[in-house]
């Protein structure tokens, strides 16, 4: 029979291993209130306590990253700490790919951190999203809907991406690696510029002179 290992030194590996034995923590370990740092190996690293202190830290690579979907608990924990923490831990640049070897140096993490934690990393990830959508959100014409604009919806990465290799005129891994603040002022600027020039072209139709009709 497994030994049950007191929650002050159990870790993420261990429930990973004995998953049944300490399923029933799940819900408790997330109530927690999150503490102000987490520890990956042997070093504690602070956490982000707002929106706008995780948007400063983190480039567009870990923005797309971090708001990919998880299949279960332990997946989206191990996302949400290795995507946010890779570059920090390892005093590098980002790269996905070695961020998921990383996710074996969260196993280490304590459950009674890291379940918090990567809750309070969803909750922030979320606002962030939803700020998005409220910034950047525009009503798709009916010509837009008749031709079947919904159906790009599964590009959005894709084309999010080429939008701004085009208008930095930069590679795909530079874009990646831009800071998340600044390609959102992109995408502020390209909305803003797109409303003004639908405005202007109502308001140059408005101002023409109407046409006389041949039969009276």
């Amino acid at each position: 029979m497994a030994r049950i290992i007191h929650i002050e030194k159990l870790r993420l590996s261990h429930m990973v291993k004995d998953i049944d034995l300490y399923s029933g923590l799940a819900d408790g370990l997330i109530q927690l209130p999150y503490p102000e740092r987490i520890t990956i190996g042997w070093q504690s690293y602070k956490v982000p306590l707002k929106m706008e202190e995780l948007a400063d830290n983190i480039c567009y690579g870990q923005r797309l990253y971090l708001a990919r979907k998880e299949e279960n608990d332990i997946g989206l924990m191990m996302r949400m700490i290795s995507g946010f923490y890779y570059p920090f831990v390892k005093r590098l640049k980002w790269d996905e790919e070695k961020a998921l070897l990383f996710r074996k140096k969260v196993l280490t993490c304590k459950v009674k951190e890291i379940y918090p934690i990567s809750q309070h990393l969803v909750n922030l990830i979320s606002d962030m999203v939803e700020t998005e959508q409220k910034l950047l959100h525009r009503e798709p014409s009916k010509i837009e809907r008749a031709a079947g604009i919904e159906k790009l919806n599964v590009f959005s990465e894709l084309n999010s991406i080429d939008f701004l290799r085009d208008a930095m005129k930069i590679t795909v891994p530079e874009v990646l690696l831009t800071p998340y603040n600044e390609c959102l002022v992109r995408f502020l600027n390209a909305k803003e510029t797109a409303d003004f020039n639908e405005r202007h072209f109502k308001l140059l139709r408005e101002s023409e002179p109407k046409k006389q009709s041949k039969f009276k």
